[in-house]
């Protein structure tokens, strides 16, 4: 017979209604509501204590509690004597304690200790000493920690819940893993530290495997296809009307590329590097490959100014090969989509319409989309799906750590780009406090004075909640500055506007542009020298150094400003210190975990509860093998199927 929550002993009605509070309906969802945190009671030394850790200790009250009063608190003060020691006690509040602690009495303290004082103020002070090293901390409402952790007691003891496993058995003997009954039973009542951290471990496996196994069934599969029968010598004819000479990791790349057009496969490859490192060009030259086959080439864009700055600069160097751009804004659109389905066009550059159905190509045979991590899961795909040979690459200027690339864009191979094809001189970057306004104005006006270009950029268009914007910037300069030379763009423009303020802009070599990060990536300015970024703490360090590549394009040097508060002074000083966006990508991951580098964020997928993917990622590496192999054979693992179908990517 089943058993109902009321079944269990300590749950009256009562209870059962605070439980049903907290959707908690069944036995089973209670013994799912796991601790939100542990207190460690585990008893240190006198001598083992450090300055402002929270530790326990034991010992004697060696002097009388005295009370003392100081405006709305009442302080208790004694004196605790362990291990031939003497330590002050401070004890904020719990009156009661002048009537529990008597002179000479043994007792459990916990608190933070203080070295210089000698003193530990006092979380928890008890006369029992039997206390658990460890003690969950659940913060219901209306249920207490140790009452609840009875209930759990009665549930276990009692035998009075089936609790079913949910990985395969040969994962969980490969890696050691508890087995799910026990390491439910742990998270409530661990022995000691050990045993916790195993369960913990175990519920770490489980969350990476089943999002893992759920995200690798939705990636499109590789194609079978033929191998590209590209004519390298007219692509190497067509390389020599570039402006310069490959680097060698631009060559290394390419070669990658057309290594990946001869199997008989489809090519899944994401190109990233640096500002300036001239990825756009592999990507042209790959283009060329596949147009030299017989097919098409689709280039997606997330922005209208991205995406006319790589049209424009295709048509400059193959002026003779026909390309169309086809954005939302565009007045001859049917035209252009008509010349597409004929295959007249031969490459297309787009924003987000190449992935409609109003767009039909007529021989697709490769996606290069650009600034992949802007763009939605379900968009790429759409577009992915129209490539009859399923070749796709990828670029990025974010560069994502090989490791969290291997893992989550399961077969994708990776291509770096570190090597600038010129020698440039590194941006200077000053670290600036946001309550010296005075000093920006004083920058732009000395960029104005030497005829140069500046940028100013903000976190959001108007104030809410956030202290930098378009509008609030905007009226501190307003006073200081011609308003002929003040130019504004940001994401609610129509493009027509942004693209006619930046004709403005870029024609007054006294401008300064405020803007959001609509200027991250896609803007040339080669006179443009300063870029003040406001508010820094609201950005990630690889998006700073994105933004900070905006500068210095031309022959004059550039010069960056990061304007934060005096508490993200230590984030910021990395960006002073390293230039190479690689290992601020590293940084980043450290710091603000992947959802920097992946919209796959935009969907959930890193809402995990027990992973911790700044630390775990190991985890998820390990896992691949065996991700992998229980997709190939996910027939066979009915119940995998029904599990991870309530997973949300």
């Amino acid at each position: 017979m089943k058993k109902e929550l009321i079944d269990v002993p300590l749950i009256g009605p009562k209870i059962v209604k605070y439980l049903n509070q907290q959707r908690i309906y069944s036995i089973y969802d209670l013994v799912n509501y796991l601790p939100k945190s542990y207190s460690d009671f585990r008893v240190k030394s006198f001598d083992s204590l450090n300055h402002l850790e929270t530790a326990t200790i034991i010992g004697k009250i060696s002097k009388s509690l005295e009370v003392t009063h100081k405006k709305v608190h009442i302080i208790h003060t004694s004196i605790l004597t362990s291990d031939l020691h003497e330590v002050n006690l401070t004890i904020f509040g719990r009156s009661y304690l002048t009537k529990q602690l008597k002179l000479g009495d043994e007792v459990i303290v916990k608190g933070k200790y203080n070295l210089f004082y000698n003193e530990i103020n006092v979380d928890y002070i008890s006369t029992n000493l039997k206390v658990p090293d460890i003690k969950p901390i659940y913060q219901m409402e209306n249920i207490s920690d140790p009452k609840f952790s009875n209930i759990i007691k009665n549930i276990f003891l009692n035998h009075l819940v089936e609790i079913y496993e949910t990985l395969p058995t040969k994962l969980i003997k490969k890696h050691n893993l508890m087995d799910r009954k026990l390491a439910l039973k742990t998270m409530h009542l661990p022995y000691d530290y050990n045993e916790l951290n195993d369960a913990y471990n175990r519920f770490k496996y489980e969350e990476a495997f089943l999002h893992l196994l759920k995200y690798h069934l939705s990636l499109a599969p590789r194609k079978l296809r033929g191998p590209i029968n590209y004519d390298i010598n007219w692509v190497k004819l067509q390389i020599k009307k570039l402006p310069y000479n490959l680097t060698k990791d631009q060559k290394e790349a390419t070669n990658d590329i057309f290594i990946d057009y001869k199997q008989n496969y489809s090519t899944y490859r994401l190109i990233q590097g640096d500002v300036g490192t001239g990825k756009t060009f592999v990507t042209f030259i790959a283009a060329l490959g596949m147009i030299s086959a017989g097919y098409q080439v689709a280039f997606l864009a997330p922005t209208e100014i991205l995406v006319r700055q790589h049209h424009e600069n295709f048509k400059n160097h193959f002026p003779d090969i026909k390309s169309e751009l086809l954005t939302s804004s565009i007045k001859n659109k049917n035209d252009i989509l008509k010349k597409l389905e004929t295959g007249d066009t031969k490459i297309i550059f787009g924003t987000h319409i190449l992935s409609s159905d109003q767009t039909i190509f007529n021989n697709l045979g490769l996606a290069i989309i650009d600034e992949q991590h802007k763009f939605g899961v379900d968009l790429r795909d759409n577009l992915i799906k129209k490539v009859i040979t399923g070749d796709t690459i990828y670029l990025s200027a974010t560069p994502i750590p090989r490791s969290l690339s291997l893992t989550f864009f399961g077969d994708l191979d990776v291509s770096n780009i570190k090597e600038k094809p010129r020698n440039t001189t590194p941006i200077k970057s000053y670290l600036l406090d946001d309550k010296k306004f005075d000093k920006v104005i004083s920058i732009l006006k000395d960029t104005q004075i030497k005829f140069e270009q500046s940028f100013i950029v903000v976190p959001a268009i108007m104030d809410a909640g956030i202290k930098h914007s378009i509008h609030s910037i905007f009226t501190k300069l307003e006073p200081f500055f011609n308003s002929a030379d003040l130019y504004v763009i940001h994401g609610q423009l129509k493009f027509e506007e942004i693209e006619s303020i930046m004709d403005d802009f870029m024609n007054n070599p006294k401008g300064i542009l405020l803007s959001t990060t609509i200027i991250e990536v896609g803007i040339d300015v080669k006179n443009a020298t300063t870029i003040i970024i406001m508010g820094a703490e609201y950005f990630g360090l690889s998006q700073l150094h994105q933004l900070r590549g905006r500068v210095g394009r031309g022959n004059k040097s550039g010069s960056c400003y990061f304007v934060s508060s005096k508490t993200d002074t230590e984030r910021l000083k990395l960006l002073l210190e390293h230039h190479d966006g690689f290992n601020l990508s590293l940084y980043d991951l450290k710091l603000r975990g992947p959802g920097v580098f992946s919209s796959i964020t935009q969907s959930g997928q890193f809402n995990f509860k027990y992973l911790d993917l700044k630390t775990d990622l190991k985890i998820l590496q390990e896992l691949i093998p065996d991700v992998k192999y229980y997709k190939k054979n996910i027939d066979k693992y009915t119940y995998l199927k029904k599990l991870i179908s309530n997973i949300v990517i």
